[in-house]
This record gives C-alpha cells, structure tokens and sequence, in this order.
C-alpha cells in the first residue's frame, strides 16, 4: 500500500508507453500540474481540468494555422490589387485584367510573392505559436546523427510514397472524371521563362520544404504529441494534406507527411523529414519541368520515356527499403487512457476544426471555380 502511495508518474511518460519515443515529448504537468504527485494516477477519462487545458493546446494549433492562412490570403489579394494598380496606373476593368494576365502568365512575380508570403507566413505562425506553447524553435533542430545513407534511404522511400500516390490519384481523378468533375490545377504557368522557372525552384525545392516542415513536423506536431504522438502523427499529417486545397496534393501529402511526422519523432528532430521534403519536391519539379519542355515525339518522347522507366526504378527501391522500415519502425501506439484524450477532444476544439474546415471550404471552392 505504501509503495502505491509513493509511487510518482513520470511527467514525460504518465501513460507508460513503451511505443512512443520519450525524449520527443513535452512536459505534462503543463496540462495536469499534479501528474507528478506521490500517489496521483490519471483516470481512465480526462476529468474537466484536464480536457480543458487538452482543447487549450488543441485550439492553439488550430488558432495560430487560421490566422495564418486566412491572413495569408488577405495580404495576397491586396498586394495583388496594389501590383495591378501600380502597373495599370488606373482602375479601368480591361487594363486590370491584362495587367492580372501578365502575372498570371507573363511574370515570375505572382509565384515570388506567393512564396514569400507563403514562407513568411510558416515562419511567423511556427515562432509565434511555439512561443505560445512554451515550446523553444531550435528544439526542432536537434542534430541527425545517423549515417548520410540513413537520409538516402528515406529520401527513396519518400519517392516511393510519391510514385503509389500518383497512382492512387489517377484512378480517383479517372473516377472524378467520369462523373463529369475535373480536379482543381494551379493556373499559373510556373515555366514560361527562367525567372518563372528558378522562383518555382527555389519556392518548391528550399522554401516550402523547410518553412513547411518546421510549420507542420515541427510546432503543430510537437504541440499535437502532448497527449499521444499517434495522434499528433495522423492529425498533423491529414492538417499538412488540406493545407494544399486539391485532391492531387492531398492524396500525396497525408502519406508522406505521416512518414516525415513519424521520422521527426524517431529522432526528435525535423532535419530527416526536411531533406525528405526536398527530395521529394525536387524530383517532382524536375519531371514536371521534363515533361514541360521535352516534345511529345520523336526522340523527345523516348526521353520523357526513359525518365519515367528511371522514376518507377528509383520507387521500387524505396519500396523495398519501406518494407524494411515498417518491419523494424511502426508508429507509436495509443494506451486506452491516450485514446480518450485525442479525437473526442478535438471534436469538441473549435479552432483546430476551424483550420481544416477552412482548407476542405476553399479546395470544394476551387473544384467549384474549376468546373463553372
């Protein structure tokens, strides 16, 4: 009786899961202040303190992700407008809408700014949400000791997620399809010249791959994991996926943002996840620019060929080393204390369902738009 009394719970491992990793969590006395008491032992469901300050941290995500896009989104639309009025030098409807046009399809300049916008607004909405949640930004950064084929090998397996998704979206596009619905694609000509073609590159290979990965494997992760990193792991990652607002990028995006989320946790870092993110975003960007320039015919269209025979290689090598990975790394799992302190929380979190029900709203809006 006496041993029960004393007994303390771990403030980094209150649940005693031997299948998360402890050195990636965070405190829980920031959620229950007495979990590390002499006898206190959390109950099977979270009593009204504790689902409270739960939903706090769950809202803090989703509030600072709502801010963020929807800001974004207003900034863009005036800069927008400012840079047509600037280039037109009056308000007449036909100038405006060349000048529209000529960014759209001239100009590197609306896919600059919509990087850096975009790269701005990760940046700030990770500083300042980390901030909120008592959580430092450099903590994401920890260093990745393990051999450069280490990284090599989840880079194959990020390509090998990319190639079985591409696959998947065909058949759900070819099924869209013959329901009459055509899928929302990007308007904006991303290779019509070299400026065009290097800000595509730098937003799509660097840009987004670090500012994004310190945005969603790092704060919302992190702030995510608190109570389950299972959780945190599917949430961030479905998050990451309607960020992108089309179906392609959405198929995509929740994979491989599962894997980068679980290689974060594994080594409590978000270096592996960014240079799988690069990886990832490069070759793809290169295909496309292949697929852009290279004539259908000819000898063209044996290289686009022979590109494609090399891509499909490269994925059935990261199949085999993703065979590996899951036999020896499966995601963490949930105790039966952790599984009522996730989704029945979240459902009742208010500005982290707001988050996503934004981007799931503006991705029906731009199939809408895409169909008219």
């Amino acid at each position: 009786m006496n041993d029960i009394k004393d007994r303390r719970l771990n403030p980094y491992d209150p649940f005693d899961n031997p299948t998360e990793n402890c050195a990636y969590r965070l405190d829980y006395r920031d959620v229950v202040a007495d979990v590390d008491k002499c006898g206190y032992t959390l109950p099977l469901e979270p009593e009204k303190a504790e689902r409270k300050q739960i939903r706090r941290y769950f809202n803090m995500t989703g509030l600072a992700l709502f801010i963020g896009v929807t800001g974004l989104y207003v900034v863009f639309v005036l800069l927008t407008m400012i840079l047509e009025f600037c280039m037109t030098g009056s308000g007449s409807f036909e100038e405006l809408l060349a000048a529209e046009e000529y960014m759209n399809y001239g100009s590197s300049i609306l896919i600059a700014m919509n990087g850096l916008l975009f790269m701005a607004a990760n940046i700030l909405v990770s500083v300042v949400g980390s901030h909120a949640a008592g959580i430092r930004v450099r903590s994401y950064f920890r260093p990745f000791k393990e051999k450069k084929s280490t990284i090599v090998r989840y880079v194959l397996i990020g390509i090998f997620i990319q190639a079985l998704t591409g696959v998947i979206y065909a058949i759900v596009n070819w099924f869209l399809e013959s329901l009459g619905v055509q899928d929302y694609t990007a308007d904006i000509d991303t290779y019509v010249s070299a400026k065009t073609i290097i800000a595509t590159g730098l937003y799509s290979c660097i840009v987004a791959p670090v500012t994004e990965e310190l945005l969603y494997r790092g704060f919302v992760l992190k702030n995510l994991s608190r109570v389950s990193q299972h959780f945190g792991i599917i949430v961030s990652a479905a998050l990451f996926g309607l960020a992108h607002e089309n179906i392609a990028q959405f198929i995509l995006a929740m994979p491989v943002g599962i894997f980068m989320a679980r290689l974060t946790i594994k080594y409590n870092s978000i270096l592996p996840s960014i240079a799988v993110h690069i990886g990832v975003n490069t070759l793809a960007f290169l295909i496309n620019w292949i697929y852009t320039v290279v004539p259908m015919e000819g000898m063209g269209y044996v290289a686009i060929v022979a590109v494609d025979v090399i891509y499909y290689l490269i994925a059935v090598i990261g199949l085999i080393f993703w065979i590996k990975e899951v036999r020896k790394s499966r995601l963490p799992a949930n105790t039966i204390k952790q599984s009522y302190r996730g989704v029945r929380i979240l459902l009742t979190s208010p500005w982290l369902l707001a988050a996503a029900v934004f981007h799931f709203a503006m991705a029906l809006i731009n199939i809408s738009i895409q169909n008219a």
